[in-house]
This record gives C-alpha cells, sequence and structure tokens, in this order.
C-alpha cells in the first residue's frame, strides 16, 4: 500500500501536512498502485482537478474515457451527488456529439469555442459540497489509508 510518510515534529510545526501529503499522494501516484479505497479519492481528485481547470472538454481529453464507470461509481461512493449527475450529462455530451482530434493548442481551442460543455461546466461550479469538501471527510474516515504518522 502506498502512504506517505509524516514526522510528528513536522506535523506540530505545520497541521497541514497531513493534507499536503494527502493530495500529493493522489497527484503523483499511478492508479493502478493504489489500494480501492485511494483509488476512490484519486479519481475523484483528478476529475474535479481537470474540470476546475479546464472544464469537462479538459477532462476527457487529458484523462481519456477508459475509468470513467470507475470513476461515477467513485463520485457515488464520495456523496457527490450532483456531480455524479453532472458527469453523466458531460457523458451523454461526449457519446452523442465526440470530440474533434487535437494535435494541438489550435485544435484545441477551436473545440472549446464549440461550448459543448459549457452549460454542464456551469453547473458544475456551483455544486455544494465541492468535490474538495467531500474529500476532506474521506480523508478523515481513511486517513490511516494515506498517510502514516512516525
Amino acid at each position: 500500500m502506498k502512504r506517505r510518510i509524516i514526522l510528528k515534529k513536522i506535523l506540530e510545526d505545520n497541521p497541514f501536512e497531513k493534507w499536503n501529503q494527502f493530495i500529493d499522494l493522489l497527484a503523483m501516484e499511478d492508479y493502478k498502485d493504489l489500494t480501492e479505497i485511494q483509488r476512490v479519492a484519486y479519481l475523484c481528485f483528478w476529475y474535479d482537478s481537470e474540470v476546475q481547470n479546464g472544464g469537462h472538454l479538459q477532462y476527457f481529453v487529458n484523462r481519456g474515457t477508459s475509468l470513467l464507470k470507475e470513476t461515477e461509481l467513485s463520485l457515488v461512493e464520495l456523496g457527490a451527488l450532483q456531480q455524479i449527475s453532472i458527469l453523466s450529462e458531460a457523458i451523454n455530451v461526449l457519446c452523442s456529439l465526440g470530440i474533434s482530434p487535437i494535435e494541438g493548442i489550435d485544435d484545441y481551442i477551436a473545440e472549446a469555442l464549440e461550448g459543448k460543455y459549457c452549460d454542464i461546466d456551469s453547473k458544475y461550479y456551483s455544486c455544494k459540497p465541492t468535490i474538495s469538501d467531500l474529500l476532506e471527510k474521506y480523508f478523515q474516515k481513511y486517513e490511516d489509508e494515506f498517510v502514516l504518522i512516525e
């Protein structure tokens, strides 16, 4: 199991170090190397990160579609009920309209300007609780799966 080790002294000086190490694990490890509990957080983290940074188009372009079913199940596990509905809507758009081949920034900009996901992205950005809020609760519940205090 992949976990981050935090020294008690560091934690005393920086109480946010547990969260920082949680995010580091999600951002830096490969999906295949994680436990089932870690995979839930990983998939939700990457979905949220990509959508927050560039919308559903960026999510689909950067992350692909091979883990969409697992991502949907992970959002359910996390309790992200609004977000699961929005992802399902985005998947429907993807399946019906597709994405043009993207070989560079100009292709990406042209695809983004079509606005296929604008309304869906707006709905996502207004969701409460946010994925970050839910990940915080998930981390509190499963902290030992992510960090080890020495």
